[in-house]
C-alpha cells in the first residue's frame, strides 16, 4: 500500500510540472479537424499579475466556453507560477487565429498568430475495420412525400469496438421521424447495423444530404511508461488501471443527393386520406353544447394537417388541439388526425362541410375532400329562419318609426298599396306590433345581471369539471381569462391533467369585468 502511495504522489507531481519559458504562447490542441469538431486554444503566462483577453469569437466562429489552469515550474529549486486560458470553439472553415494581447505584471505581450484547417472528411470504403454508409430508397419526391433513409454501420467481425456514437442527420428544410430500433444483420465479413429514418422535404429545391459521422471508441492500456519513460516501476496492473483510456476514431459516411418538386397551390400535404365529420347529437338543449369530431386517416405526412377553425354565425366555437396517431406500417407511414370541436348556441343552426384539400398520391393530383353538412335542433331557444318582408300601410310605418327606431334595419319593409278595406286590419297589427317592440326595446334596456344573474349560482353549484366546462362554454369569448379556464378543464377532462380551478376566482370575474351580480330579481 506504502509503494503504491508513494507511485501515486510520484505521478501528481510529474502531472502538474512543467517547462516553461517567459512571456507568453498560444497553442491549439489541433490543427485540423472536420467541420463541427471544437478546438482549444490555450493561452499561457508566467507572471504574479495576469489579465487574459476577454475573446468571444475566433476567426467568426463564437467561443463556446473557457476554462482556466495554474502551472508549477521549477528549475533549480526555484519555483515559478503560470496561468493558461483554455477557449474552445468550433470552426466552419479554415481559420487564421490572429495575435492577442495578454497584459503579464504590467506588460503587454502578443501571442504569435495561428491557423486551424476545417477539412473536409473522406467516406468510409468496404475493406476497412469500421465502415458507415447512407442511402435513400429514392431521389426524386414532392413536397411532403416520405423519403426513407438508412445509415449502416458495418464493423468487420474480430474488430472491437468498446463504445459507437452516431450523430443523427442534421437536415434543415426536413422534418425527420426516426423510425425507432436499429437492425442487425451480416453482410460478407461485416457485422451490420441499421439505423433508419423517414424524411419529408418541406420545401422545394436540390438537396444534399450530407455525410454523417460515428465515434468509434476503442479502450486502450497505455504501458511503457509515462511521458516516454520505459521502466518496469510503472509497468504493473496498478498503474494501467489509472493510465488506460479510450482511443475515438472518426468513421464518415458518403453523400446522397436528392431533389423535392413543389406541389401545386403551395400544398403542404402528400398522401391518400379518407375524412369523416361526426356530431354526438343532433338535437340539444338551448345552450348545451354539441361536441363535433373530425377524423383524418391514410398515408402521407398526416403531422402536417392544420388544425380546423369553424365559424358559424350565432354560435360560439371552441377548437380543441389535434391530436395524431402515426407509425410505420409495411413500410408505409400511416396515421390518424383526430380534432374535437364543441358549439353552443340558442337557435337551430348547420355546421357547415368541412373541406381538406392535399395532393393525392394515388389520384396523382389536388383533391379536396369534403364532408356532409350536419344540421342541428336547439331545443328551447330561437328558431333559425330566413328574412321577413312585411307588407306594412303608412300607419304601421309610423308606428315601427316611432316605437321600434333602434331595430329599423333588423326588419325589411315592402311599402305596397292595399286595399282600404285592409287599412284598419294593418293599423291594427300595427299598433299590436309597435307594443311589442317597445317590450322588446325597454328589455333589452334592463340591466343585464337580471339575464345572466343564474350564472353564479350554477358555477358554485357545479358538481364536476364537465358541468362546469359545459357553463363556462357559452362565454368562451367573454375575455382570455374564460378562455384559459375552459382549456385547463379540457386538458382535465381529456388529456388526465389535475389543474385545480379556482371557482371563486370565476365568480369574481364574472362579477368584477362581465358585470353579473349575485342577487335574484
Amino acid at each position: 500500500m506504502k509503494q503504491n502511495l508513494g507511485k501515486i504522489i510520484l505521478l501528481v507531481m510529474m502531472a502538474t510540472v512543467t517547462l516553461f519559458a517567459g512571456g507568453v504562447n498560444a497553442t491549439l490542441d489541433k490543427q485540423e479537424i472536420y467541420k463541427g469538431d471544437t478546438v482549444n486554444l490555450t493561452i499561457t503566462a508566467e507572471g504574479d499579475n495576469v489579465k487574459f483577453p476577454m475573446i468571444t469569437k475566433i476567426g467568426g466562429a463564437p467561443v463556446l466556453g473557457t476554462s482556466t489552469a495554474r502551472h508549477t515550474t521549477i528549475i533549480n529549486g526555484n519555483m515559478t507560477q503560470s496561468k493558461s486560458k483554455i477557449y474552445t470553439f468550433a470552426p466552419q472553415k479554415t481559420t487564421q487565429i490572429p495575435p492577442f494581447s495578454v497584459e503579464v505584471d504590467g506588460q503587454v505581450y502578443k501571442t504569435d498568430p495561428l491557423e486551424v484547417k476545417v477539412v473536409k472528411p473522406t467516406a468510409s470504403k468496404n475493406g476497412a475495420p469500421f465502415v458507415l454508409e447512407l442511402s435513400l430508397d429514392k431521389h426524386n419526391v414532392r413536397v411532403g412525400e416520405s423519403v426513407r433513409l438508412d445509415i449502416k454501420f458495418k464493423q468487420k467481425r474480430g474488430v472491437k469496438a468498446d463504445k459507437i456514437e452516431l450523430s443523427p442527420p442534421n437536415l434543415p428544410n426536413f422534418w425527420v421521424k426516426e423510425i425507432k430500433g436499429s437492425k442487425q444483420s451480416l453482410e460478407g465479413d461485416y457485422i451490420v447495423h441499421t439505423y433508419s429514418y423517414l424524411l419529408f422535404p418541406q420545401k422545394p429545391g436540390d438537396y444534399t444530404i450530407p455525410s454523417v459521422v460515428v465515434n468509434v471508441g476503442v479502450k486502450v492500456q497505455r504501458r511503457g511508461g509515462i511521458g516516454g519513460f520505459n521502466d518496469p516501476f510503472f509497468d504493473d496492473p496498478f498503474f494501467n488501471s489509472f493510465i488506460s483510456s479510450i482511443e475515438w476514431k472518426k468513421v464518415f459516411s458518403n453523400e446522397e443527393k436528392l431533389h423535392v418538386d413543389p406541389l401545386p397551390d403551395n400544398l403542404e400535404v402528400y398522401g391518400h386520406f379518407t375524412i369523416k365529420a361526426d356530431a354526438d347529437k343532433h338535437e340539444v338543449e338551448a345552450n348545451k353544447p354539441v361536441n363535433l369530431t373530425i377524423t383524418i386517416e391514410g398515408e402521407g405526412n398526416v403531422d402536417d394537417i392544420q388544425k380546423f377553425d369553424l365559424q358559424i354565425p350565432g354560435a360560439v366555437v371552441y377548437a380543441d388541439e389535434p391530436k395524431v396517431e402515426s407509425g410505420l406500417q409495411n413500410g408505409k407511414y400511416v396515421g390518424k388526425f383526430t380534432q374535437k370541436i364543441a358549439i353552443v348556441a340558442d337557435q337551430n343552426y348547420t355546421i357547415p362541410p368541412i373541406e381538406f384539400t392535399y395532393f393525392d398520391s394515388v389520384a396523382e393530383k389536388k383533391v379536396t375532400l369534403k364532408t356532409d353538412p350536419i344540421d342541428i335542433t336547439v331545443k328551447g331557444g330561437g328558431k333559425k329562419a330566413a328574412p321577413v318582408q312585411v307588407e306594412a300601410s303608412p300607419q304601421l310605418q309610423q308606428a315601427l318609426s316611432k316605437n321600434g327606431e333602434e331595430n329599423s334595419g333588423k326588419e325589411k319593409v315592402v311599402t305596397k298599396e292595399v286595399e282600404s278595406g285592409a287599412k284598419y286590419l294593418y293599423l291594427l297589427a300595427g299598433l299590436i306590433l309597435g307594443g311589442a317592440l317597445s317590450y322588446f326595446v325597454m328589455t333589452l334596456r334592463l340591466p343585464s345581471e337580471k339575464k345572466t344573474v343564474p350564472i353564479i349560482r350554477q358555477i358554485k353549484k357545479a358538481k364536476s369539471d364537465k358541468d362546469l366546462y359545459t357553463l363556462l362554454l357559452p362565454y368562451a369569448k367573454e375575455g382570455d381569462f374564460i378562455q384559459e379556464v375552459l382549456h385547463k378543464l379540457e386538458e382535465n377532462l381529456y388529456k388526465g391533467a389535475n389543474h385545480k380551478i379556482d371557482r371563486e376566482e370565476i365568480v369574481d370575474y364574472f362579477k368584477e369585468v362581465i358585470g353579473v351580480g349575485e342577487s335574484l330579481s
